[in-house]
């Protein structure tokens, strides 16, 4: 062997090992770029692996498709989480906390302008091409699945004839009713699930994987991100009885390897935290939502008056 392959093959190796050190201890922003970059080549290979698999998902719509006049050209998706009268919200810093009198005035507004609450079916099949909305279409959706969602939400929505979605933590279910307290987080019984279902229909947010505990370059992110655990979640909350075609990402993050697994279990549509109206001919496997705080002025949002990005700048 010449020196000069041998000095080659060291070169090499100490590259190796540099690298493999950098994407299993990403302690600065060159070895975070490292792990990212392996990241990529993974995604690829499985891509490759798993033949007809797509990460994209671009949507095919209906040849010489167009958006009737006077319809929807776009629909906002309203994300919720947790509401609480102001007098008891401990956390008015948190995006994911409203305040029960700013929730009761987005559904005035909505109400009094005459928008349709569309359900999750009929945004798939707008998504598709397939029908139309009327030009003030919106869907309502509250992830995690807490009992203030019932307590205060529910009411208001019946009142005003809207139709909304929650994506369920199978796990947080509670066999019996708890009595509620305003101070104390609480999720929704399956009484309660079953007496909302008028209003709302449930849907997965994971049984138990809406958890950080998955490393991944450096951070720790949802567990979802674990195709082992998720592949035994999907089966759990599938025998909870919350078995549909759609489902929301925890923390919105997500894998082309999770979207795979997603697929192949049935889910045709999903939703992320990324901020965005959603269009004929999105991907329906990673939709977006606009986060509304106590402090979102959701008339300029709706009205595109502002971003969705400065809408949650104003909090």
């Amino acid at each position: 062997m010449s020196r000069f392959v041998k000095v080659s093959s060291l070169v090499l190796a100490i590259l190796i090992i540099v690298y493999s050190f950098a994407v299993t201890h990403p302690t600065n922003a060159l070895s975070h770029k490292a792990c990212t970059s392996w990241q990529m080549v993974r995604d690829k290979s499985f891509m490759i692996t798993h033949y007809g698999f797509k990460g994209n998902d671009v949507n095919k719509l209906p040849a010489g498709f167009e958006v009737k006049p006077g319809t929807a050209k776009e629909v906002p998706v309203l994300m919720y989480h947790y509401i609480t009268p102001e007098a008891n919200n401990r956390e008015p810093g948190n995006k994911s906390v409203i305040n029960l009198e700013a929730f009761e005035e987005n559904m005035e507004y909505l109400h009094d302008e005459g928008y349709y609450t569309a359900t999750l079916e009929e945004l798939e099949q707008y998504v598709l091409g397939e029908i139309s909305l009327p030009e003030k279409s919106i869907v309502l959706t509250f992830d995690d699945g807490y009992q203030n969602n019932y307590i205060y939400a529910y009411p208001l929505l019946k009142k005003y004839g809207f139709h909304a979605t929650i994506f369920m933590i199978g796990s947080k279910m509670e066999e019996k009713t708890v009595a509620f307290d305003p101070n104390k987080k609480s999720f929704l019984s399956r009484a309660e699930i079953e007496a909302s279902k008028d209003v709302f229909e449930y849907h997965s947010h994971t049984y138990d994987l809406h958890r950080k505990g998955f490393p991944k370059c450096g951070e720790d992110k949802s567990l979802a991100l674990d195709t082992n655990l998720l592949q035994k979640d999907i089966s759990a909350i599938k025998a909870e009885g919350i078995d549909t075609p759609y489902f929301a990402y925890p923390f919105g993050e997500k894998s082309r390897q999770m979207i795979y697994y997603l697929k192949e279990n049935g889910y045709r549509m999903a939703f992320t935290v990324r901020q965005g109206f959603v269009q004929p001919g999105d991907p329906l496997i990673k939709l977006n939502r606009l986060t509304v705080t106590s402090k979102t002025n959701l008339p300029e949002l709706l009205q595109k008056k502002i971003t969705p990005r400065e809408a949650l700048s104003q909090y």
